[in-house]
């Protein structure tokens, strides 16, 4: 049955498959490791609990856009290129910059942050004892930003799960095995040291990312610091990031300010489920964007045409089953957390629906920043942002946790749709399945 499938698969394609394939089993282990974390947190703090842990989580991803600045894209191109031109120097130089660059950046909002935090909770009705485990997220944000800034390096070098594995799955897995050992040592869980077990891992990551890099990168050129390239695509791609990101937490930030940490809690458990809707596409987005830099710097674009159609109707379909068991068997999956999570039943099926549609316009965003186009989508991005924000604003108010369900499956709908007819429109690929 694989060999069938295989032989009616252009090379480029294949080859996404292929790279897919170990990065799959990669993200399978990852998503174990977190649903079983999320599931001992459910249990153990309950919603109000994990409500904290998760805000305090996605707080962590917006401040690391901020350090970043767009450069995890600018990194996977620019290294993708370099080593199809065999030019080692560049590969040393873009990574140096990069790490300059992200690492002092992201020591001073580090700073600035843990100064200010205790003035700007006095003004937050809602703090309920933040400080510490935000301070925690700002001191979490040094080694994760030079983490991310390698493993975009490992992804433009080809190295696919590997990257994914050090990105993702691994700090899971380590923050699991701590909450092993405090369960096995009768230690409470608490928000605090749940948070410390993630700064744990998120150091310990650094040390084996490091490692890594040496192992698979051992050229001793000199490199050079070469920023002005960089940053000047890089301030497109901040945009697009970072509207990204926001846009994606904006449902839980927006919960917690006008909501409780509980309905936080509820929520954060079936978006959770739903992400796992569009597992697959991450995958695939990862081993297929160097793929695209290369294709179109080489201008192959029938080639790509052809790779990114075949792609999005495995991953339509894939996407379809997920949607289906979901509403068949939410109400049973929810139960693992508790009864008190069985009431997200109807937010879980929505955001299902809105990650289905997010997977079947295919990767039209990523074509776009691909291939030089990043500046659109940095606007339509920022215009997504607001639409998302008013949408969380008119509808959480109204209806809770379900309006910011709502309010984000709407969002993904219209913005994934414009990026598909831009897409077309300035490169010429159609990245629908049909």
């Amino acid at each position: 049955m694989f060999k069938k499938i295989t032989s009616k698969l252009d090379i480029h394609t294949l080859e996404v498959l292929i790279k897919s394939s170990k990065t799959m089993i990669v993200k399978i282990i990852g998503m174990i490791a977190g649903l079983s974390v999320s599931i001992f947190l459910g249990r153990m703090l309950g919603p109000e609990g994990l409500g904290i842990v998760s805000f305090a989580n996605k707080f962590g991803m917006i401040l690391l856009i901020l350090t970043m600045f767009g450069f995890q894209n600018v990194i996977i191109k620019f290294i993708a290129i370099a080593k199809a031109k065999q030019d080692n120097k560049a590969v040393a130089s873009i990574l140096k910059t990069s790490v300059i660059f992200n690492g002092l950046l992201s020591l001073v909002i580090a700073s600035i942050g843990a100064s200010v935090l205790s003035y700007v909770l006095d003004f937050w009705s809602i703090n309920q004892d933040l400080h510490i485990p935000l301070l925690i997220v700002f001191f979490m944000l040094i080694p994760q930003t030079i983490s991310r800034v390698y493993g975009a390096a490992l992804n433009g070098y080809g190295k696919i799960w590997q990257s994914n594995l050090v990105n993702q799955t691994l700090t899971l897995i380590l923050v699991g095995l701590g909450l092993l050992l405090l369960f096995i040592l009768k230690i409470p869980p608490t928000p605090v040291n749940v948070l410390l077990l993630y700064a744990l891992s998120r150091v310990l990551l650094l040390l084996i990312i490091l490692a890594l890099w040496r192992k698979t990168f051992k050229s001793k050129i000199k490199a050079l610091i070469n920023l002005k390239p960089m940053l000047k695509m890089a301030k497109h791609i901040l945009l697009i990031t970072g509207a990204g990101v926001i846009a994606n937490n904006a449902d839980i930030m927006m919960l917690t300010a006008l909501g409780t940490f509980s309905d936080v809690g509820i929520y954060t458990v079936a978006a959770q489920l739903s992400i796992l809707t569009s597992l697959f596409l991450h995958v695939s987005n990862a081993a297929i964007s160097p793929k695209l830099a290369t294709l179109f710097h080489e201008s192959k674009s029938n080639e790509m045409q052809l790779m990114v159609k075949s792609v999005t109707k495995g991953l339509t379909l894939v996407a379809l089953v997920f949607v289906i068991s979901f509403i068949f068997l939410g109400q049973w999956l929810l139960s693992f957390w508790g009864h008190e999570f069985q009431e997200s039943y109807l937010i879980l099926v929505i955001l299902a629906i809105g990650q289905f549609f997010n997977i079947s316009t295919g990767c039209s965003g990523l074509l776009l920043v691909m291939c030089g186009f990043e500046k659109i989508h940095g606007y339509i991005s920022l215009c997504g942002l607001a639409l998302n924000i008013t949408l969380n604003l008119i509808l959480i108010i109204k209806f809770g946790a379900l309006g910011a369900a709502i309010a984000t499956a709407i969002t993904i709908l219209i913005e994934n749709i414009t990026k598909v007819i831009f897409a077309k429109q300035k490169i010429g690929i159609l990245t629908l399945p049909v």
